[in-house]
């Protein structure tokens, strides 16, 4: 089974029962009928029920735009707040990875946890007028 179904395999211009649905998504049978529930449309005035194309491929695109986050360019994800926050102090550590990405850490304004995010050295060079950034090996003592 598939952790997240994609979209890409619907046809808009088609209509599925629950079972096609399932089989074409990966999923189970009773995990399109837990969708009905959350907003799929289906058409339900006769049996089979029915449910139209573009309506799944809407409801799969839409439930995949909610699970994403945004961050402002100065912006950490707290990993216990499980929100955006911006840095304790205005300090944030640069790891790098390699030559063009490494990562940002910092602690969370609010909870003082851990946070972080993916950067590339040109915007640890725009950030710094906003935080202080120490570049530090990977490795620790």
């Amino acid at each position: 089974m598939v952790k997240r179904a994609s979209s890409r395999k619907v046809k808009i211009h088609s209509q599925y029962t629950y079972e096609q649905a399932a089989h074409l998504l990966g999923v189970s049978v009773q995990t399109i009928r837990l969708w009905r529930q959350s907003g799929l449309v289906v058409l339900d005035s006769q049996k089979p029920h029915l449910i139209l194309g573009f309506a799944l491929k809407d409801f799969l695109n839409n439930r995949s735009k909610k699970s994403k986050r945004h961050l402002a360019r100065d912006q950490f994800l707290c990993m216990a707040c499980n929100a955006p926050r911006s840095a304790y102090g205005g300090m944030a550590d640069y790891l790098p990875y390699t030559a063009t990405r490494g990562r940002l850490e910092a602690l969370c304004e609010v909870c003082q946890g851990a946070c972080g995010k993916f950067a590339s050295p040109s915007l640890c060079a725009e950030l710094t007028p906003i935080l202080t950034i120490e570049t530090r090996d990977r490795k620790r003592p």
